[in-house]
């Protein structure tokens, strides 16, 4: 039996707005705990709505989530790049931990890093997104300033870690460009935690699945198309032409009963816009939004779907990503359509799950849509079915973090 291990992860922001400490910390954290070891979670809630009692801490609050430590640092509003960094790294070493793992080499997680280089401690550093040029850093808002930080960030602190791991194999390639030996680098892609999903497929989900539909103001006889989106994964232009486009492939009788439901809001709003969007593609009648849903929702809203399409645009945001909603779509068992980009390509195989088209091959998606309709509604199920299957099977958190616990363990014996 392998050695239990003190690990502590430093995560870049709160567990609320963005995705990757509830998605990708937590999940890795509680995995290790299932495997015999002691994990704290130490988290910057800077980013966290205003009004959150996160954000009137004055001294760091500690719960206990799932069986993982989390602390929480004290933060106020505005930026603190120099007291955020100090308060993780001073609950970090607290811990005494045997195994220090940062994620996101940006930001405050990133100063937290450089200031573990600058007292000569060893850590392992996590990327799962393309930050700087290229990627991030090119979308958001960012001053010239942070744009340059982060960017030097991506690329210096992954030569100063002791390993890396990486969530998909464009971040991969990326890390070993900027000289981290291959040896040193562990592939890392999101999975799933079978315990959350142990309900999405009972008959209570279906009857609130059910429910949800009355309440959105969708008949009983209407066929769903789901979109489950922050509108960072595609524009929404692209979904409305492809439901354009396989409406008009579709006998009338079955395209008048087509309904599009848009689950999740964008970090800028784009759902509140999507109507008027809609309107020129004849799609405004059709349309039901819901904004941003909370996680106890989410089966459910998931459920009103016969089937849901995923498209992912092809470019290097996209391809380094690894999508936690594509996955949740898939423990949904909902028949998807999407593209060959990145990771996608990994978890949905053809058949299993829906369908994978090439990137940016409108026509191929349409007609992948159009056969998901006119297929027999068993049929659609077996496939949906097969998909939650094949992430079970394959990428379950406690499969995947097999090799990280080989990492820390190595880097533990030298």
């Amino acid at each position: 039996m392998s050695p239990n291990l003190k690990i502590a992860m430093i995560a870049p922001f709160g567990l609320k707005a963005k995705g990757t400490t509830l998605a990708r910390v937590l999940p890795i954290a509680e995995a290790l705990t299932e495997r015999g070891h002691r994990v704290r979670v130490v988290v910057p809630p800077w980013d966290d709505p205003a009004g959150s009692p996160d954000l009137l801490l004055t001294k760091p609050r500690t719960e206990l989530i799932t069986g993982v430590e989390v602390v929480f640092v004290p933060v106020r509003p505005g930026p603190q790049p120099l007291t955020i960094p100090a308060r993780l790294v001073r609950e970090t070493l607290a811990f005494q931990p045997d195994i220090i793992h940062i994620f996101k080499p940006k930001a405050y997680s990133g100063l937290a890093a450089l200031l573990l280089v600058l007292r000569r401690i060893p850590f392992v550093l996590d990327t799962d997104d393309w930050e700087g040029r290229g990627g991030y850093n090119d979308i958001n808002p960012y001053s010239p300033l942070q744009k340059r930080l982060f960017n030097w960030q991506e690329g210096d602190l992954p030569r100063r870690a002791v390993a890396m791991t990486v969530a998909s194999r464009t971040l991969e390639a990326q890390v070993w460009g900027f000289g981290v030996a291959p040896e040193k680098v562990v592939y890392l892609p999101n999975g799933v935690s079978p315990p959350k999903y142990a309900e999405w497929d009972s008959s209570n989900v279906a009857q609130t699945a059910r429910e949800q539909r009355r309440k959105l103001g969708i008949s009983d006889d209407a066929f769903v198309l789901l979109a489950y989106t922050r509108f960072v994964e595609f524009k929404p232009e692209r979904l409305l032409e492809i439901v354009r486009l396989g409406l008009d492939r579709l006998p009338p009788e079955k395209a008048e009963k087509v309904r599009l439901l848009v689950v999740g809001g964008g970090f800028a709003g784009e759902e509140k816009r999507l109507r008027e969007m809609a309107r020129p593609y004849g799609l405004a009648d059709r349309l039901i939004t819901t904004g941003a849903v909370s996680p106890t929702d989410l089966p459910a809203l998931l459920g009103c779907g016969n089937i849901a399409l995923y498209p992912f645009d092809d470019n290097l945001i996209n391809r380094a990503r690894c999508s936690a909603k594509f996955l949740d779509l898939l423990m949904a068992q909902r028949p998807v359509v999407t593209e060959a980009v990145g990771e996608l390509r990994e978890y949905l195989r053809e058949g299993q799950g829906g369908f994978i088209v090439s990137p940016g091959d409108k026509m191929a998606f349409v007609e992948r849509v159009v056969q998901l309709i006119e297929m027999g509604e068993e049929e659609r199920t077996a496939l949906g079915h097969m998909g939650a299957q094949r992430l079970q099977a394959h990428y379950t958190w406690v499969q995947l973090t097999a090799p990280l616990e080989e990492l820390y363990l190595k880097l533990k014996a030298n």
